[in-house]
């Protein structure tokens, strides 16, 4: 386990799987722990719509560094932040972006992070040198997921 400091950035990602409504956060945890030899969920939050109501799901201490960007050493300077669904597929709907946005605010404000550092995982992946479009890397938050909006609407105050 290591200990971050002060998260610089906030990626996002999608869980790649259909929101069925019920709780899928645990069973990312468990894949996550099982499947890949993690000690935690990868990811510090996750939104995801449980009985109809979107919901912000608890995963790694903030404090504690991620498991979920490892390109340029994302894990110990950023917020993993995953929407469970996959908009590779659909586009994110009106309410996961408001709770999205909401949740990112709150950490712009809590660790003064700028919107310019609140990225896709995709977008870290061509600041390393791979094209998601050339299926280089992967495409999460999805192809559909177009963070531009995402930052566009996101306030700080």
């Amino acid at each position: 386990v290591r200990i971050m400091n002060k998260p610089e950035y906030i990626i996002v990602h999608h869980s790649m799987t259909k929101d069925s409504g019920t709780k899928s956060w645990d069973a990312i945890r468990k894949y996550h722990i099982e499947n890949m030899g993690m000690n935690d969920i990868g990811y510090h939050k996750g939104i995801e719509d449980i009985g109809g109501v979107i919901t912000v799901m608890e995963g790694r201490a903030d404090t504690i560094s991620g498991a979920h960007t490892k390109e340029l050493g994302m894990n110990s300077k950023s917020i993993g932040i995953c929407v469970v669904g996959d908009y590779d597929v659909i586009a994110p709907a009106q309410s996961y972006l408001d709770i999205l946005r909401e949740l990112c605010n709150a950490y712009m404000v809590n660790y003064d992070i700028p919107v310019k550092n609140i990225l896709g995982h995709r977008e870290v992946g061509l600041m390393a040198g791979y094209d998601w479009t050339k299926g280089q890397f992967k495409t999460c938050p999805g192809r559909l997921f177009d963070m531009d909006v995402l930052r566009k609407f996101i306030f700080k105050g």
